[in-house]
Formats: C-alpha cells, sequence, structure tokens
C-alpha cells in the first residue's frame, strides 16, 4: 500500500530518488560513503549489504570509460579526459551536464552521505543505492508541508521533520543536472538524485521557497478558467493538477495520466501561464536546466 500523508498535513512532491552516481570519468558509475574526515564508513552501516567497493579511476580508466562510451571517437576520449584534468571547465562530454563546482567530491571522489555517527544523513536507507537494491525496485521523495520522507515501493522507509533540512541546492556536474544536496542542520549531507531536472529544480525550489504550491482560490479568474478548460481534456483517472508559481511568477500546471505507450506507467501533462492564463515561457531558473 502506497504511504499517504497523515490527516492535516499535505502533499507537496513526489518523484523518483537515488543516491546520485559519479559522471566524471574518474569516478563515473561510482559513489562513495564518507564521514567528515573523508574515511570509507560504509563498514559502519548497521544493516546494510555489501555493495561494489570504491576507488577513484586514474588516468589509463579514465581513457578506458570515455573510450567505452565515445560517440565521436578520439576526440571524444580526449575531451573527456581533458574536462576532467582540467576540473571539467572546458568540455563536459556527457549530454546536459554543468560545470562543476566541487572537485573534490565530484571528480577526486564521489561521496552520497557525507555523516560522522549519530548524524542524520547516515541514518538514510540503505535502498537509494541502486547497486544494492533489487531490480524494479523503486524510491520515491515526497516532501509534505510537515515531513521529508522516503519510501520503498510505497513503503515508509525514512522520514525528518522538514525544518532539519537547513539547505537544498542542485548540484549541476551532473547527467541532466539532476543531482542535488540536501543539507541537514546537524551538517550533514547526501547528495541525490531525481534523473529528471524538472523534478529537481522544483523540489529544491519547494525546499528553499523558490517555488510555492497554489491552490486554486490564489489563481486570477482568467487562470481559473483556463485551469477548467484544461481539466475538462484529461483522461479519467487523472490527478487532479497541480499548481506552482515559479520564481518568475507564472504558473506552472500539470497533472499525471496513465502512460499511453509500452512500458510507460504515466505521463505529464500541463502547461504554464501568465497571469491572463495566456500560455508563456519559462525563464531561467523556473524549469529544468536553466543556466550554469
Amino acid at each position: 500500500m502506497n504511504w499517504h500523508p497523515e490527516s492535516g498535513e499535505t502533499e507537496l512532491a513526489r518523484y523518483p530518488v537515488s543516491f546520485a552516481t559519479g559522471s566524471a570519468a574518474s569516478v563515473e558509475g561510482r559513489r562513495s560513503f564518507r564521514d567528515r574526515q573523508r574515511n570509507d564508513i560504509e563498514p559502519e552501516l548497521d544493516d546494510w549489504p555489501a555493495g561494489p567497493a570504491f576507488s577513484v579511476r586514474r588516468l589509463p580508466g579514465k581513457a578506458g570509460v570515455h573510450v567505452g562510451t565515445a560517440v565521436s571517437g578520439v576526440f571524444a576520449v580526449v575531451g573527456g579526459i581533458l574536462s576532467d584534468l582540467l576540473g571539467g571547465s572546458t568540455v563536459n562530454p556527457e549530454p546536459g551536464r554543468g560545470k562543476l563546482e566541487d572537485r573534490e567530491n565530484e571528480v577526486d571522489d564521489f561521496p552520497v552521505m557525507w555523516a560522522d555517527a549519530g548524524d542524520t544523513a547516515r541514518s538514510l536507507p540503505w535502498q537509494l543505492d541502486p547497486a544494492r537494491r533489487a531490480s524494479g525496485y523503486a524510491t520515491e521523495i515526497v516532501l509534505t508541508t510537515r515531513r521529508l520522507v522516503v519510501t520503498g515501493s510505497g513503503t515508509l522507509l525514512w522520514e525528518t521533520p522538514r525544518e532539519n533540512v537547513a539547505e537544498a541546492t542542485r548540484r549541476r556536474f551532473s547527467i541532466g543536472q539532476s543531482d542535488f544536496r540536501l543539507l541537514f542542520r546537524d551538517g550533514s549531507w547526501a547528495r541525490l538524485t531525481t534523473r529528471t531536472s524538472d523534478h529537481t529544480t522544483e523540489l529544491v525550489g519547494l525546499l528553499s521557497g523558490s517555488h510555492r504550491r497554489l491552490s486554486e482560490a490564489e489563481l486570477t479568474a482568467e487562470q481559473q478558467e483556463r485551469i477548467s478548460r484544461f481539466t475538462a481534456t484529461l483522461p479519467t483517472g487523472a490527478t487532479p493538477s497541480a499548481l506552482t508559481r515559479l520564481p518568475s511568477g507564472l504558473v506552472r500546471v500539470q497533472s499525471t495520466v496513465a502512460g499511453s505507450k509500452p512500458g510507460v506507467t504515466s505521463e505529464s501533462r500541463g502547461f504554464v501561464m501568465d497571469e491572463a492564463g495566456r500560455d508563456a515561457k519559462p525563464q531561467p531558473g523556473d524549469m529544468g536546466q536553466g543556466k550554469d
């Protein structure tokens, strides 16, 4: 049975989530777990199943990664290695990857958990690690008016009061710029990913206050009329539209419907509108990758 908020608690966002994965050639496909002195803490994580050992690839290993993934031969190999050696500031061979922000934790190492014993980040569930969970097992992050929650295939795995999240920031040096970091009040942090930049932008925005969920009563008459017309086009079973005030002041309307293609369980339908209910173009920072 899917987890649901308690009475008087409103769900604001729910997205698939996992621990992030390195994208630089030195750490591609890898992740580490560290205490605040950068010691490996995997052996100390209670009841965690074994996962792949972490190590940083050196130059020959980096070349091997790029040879295996390059689509334009030797130029992609050289470009990828040069990007990592120079801190990712010259080229970004992976589509959608933003500029390097933190070489120590994105190229020289790739911690997804930074926590001492007893810290909040160390309590996150092992099911967030794709290398440890069974194929098909899904984890989601849920933000409510009271809590931040992690579920696993619909079951509650972890929760913390919303005010325990001191800061939420996008980490642009990631595939699709979909990684984000949660900094907790005790100073520990975790690096996670939704694998969709729109989801990451909205989740971070809702936590930081730059994005805000609205009720239909807060909209103009023209906006309400537009939503009424949109709702009439939705198929049976569609979710009620989520209304979000974007940083630019525009309103994003989004509903989820059943998937129309084989293997696709759900799809999003929606639009962005201005105060007059007219289609509008999102501004940088409103949605998706935006500018570095």
